[in-house]
């Protein structure tokens, strides 16, 4: 998100081993997944990830 709107989405489907994740697994998977491939603009920027996933907090 920038300015409060929404820039980009990502989208992939689960590995036949990452199904058998727990649900903390896969959302730092997912959010790896976010980092690798916008990692071209992420380098020497601050970056804050956030979750609504209460366990990762």
């Amino acid at each position: 998100m920038q300015n409060g709107k929404v820039i980009a989405y990502a989208t992939r489907q689960l590995n036949v081993h990452e199904k058998n994740y727990l649900t903390q697994n896969l959302e730092l998977v997912v959010v790896l997944f976010a980092l690798m491939i916008w990692r071209h603009y992420l380098y020497k920027v601050h970056v804050d990830v956030f979750t609504d996933h209460k366990s990762l907090k």
